[in-house]
């Protein structure tokens, strides 16, 4: 098995950009805040951090089937097949974070859905993670699109599976944090990432431009030279 952390470490970021620059996925905290403080059992309440571990659950159960799909379709292909496919997917990846410094917002497309409820907390908040995790990716596919080069750099299942894994710890990470704190704590916190979303997505765009300029320049391009 291919071991490379740095590019864990780079799914993890990417991952925890996901919710957090996508603008349509904004709306789901205030629902998620409200789910929090309302939900009780037998008329004890309920920890929260613990319906957050459960969120967790929902989305890295989320990230682990879409990276089963995702993985074996790639592990279908031929490792010539993959060494054409990881060029264009980082010029992508190039461009996009391009749109993002200057401001486009490709998640504005996506219209605002309705979270699913079931009826005990904690099936509900397993669903939720799946949810969340399932919109935050069309809604941010700058993220997705990150994720999918870094796979395409190898070709062993196990590592790229391993990504899929930590990119979904990284989306449910916020979520976590914000289980963790007071209401009036997570409140700030979202009207923090309401007010600075263009900031931080021109900060994210940055960095994914890095990455994606290191790896066509000195990992692809390199092997044509």
């Amino acid at each position: 098995m291919d071991f490379t952390p740095e590019t864990w470490i780079l799914s993890f970021l990417a991952g925890l950009y996901t919710p957090l620059g996508a603008m349509c996925v904004l709306p789901l905290y205030p629902g998620y805040l409200a789910f929090l403080a309302g939900r009780t059992a037998q008329g004890k309440r309920i920890s929260t951090l613990l319906l957050g571990l459960a969120v967790t659950a929902g989305v890295i159960g989320a990230m682990l089937a879409f990276g089963v799909v995702f993985v074996s379709v790639l592990q279908a292909s031929t490792s010539l097949v993959i060494g054409y496919l990881g060029p264009v997917v980082y010029l992508i990846l190039a461009i996009m974070s391009i749109g993002m410094i200057f401001g486009v917002d490709i998640g504005r497309i996506f219209p605002t859905v309705q979270t699913p409820e079931a009826k005990t907390p904690w099936i509900t908040a397993c669903l939720f993670g799946a949810f969340f995790g399932l919109v935050a990716l069309p809604c941010n596919p700058a993220s997705i699109i990150m994720l999918f080069a870094l796979s395409t750099t190898t070709a062993d299942f196990i590592a790229n599976f391993i990504n899929f894994v930590i990119f979904g710890i990284g989306m449910a990470t916020p979520l976590l944090v914000l289980s963790a704190f007071s209401m009036d704590a997570n409140r700030k916190a979202v009207a923090f990432l309401t007010k600075y979303h263009l900031i931080i997505n021109r900060v994210a765009g940055v960095l994914m431009l890095v990455v994606a300029l290191y790896y066509l320049i000195f990992v692809f391009l390199s092997e044509y030279i």
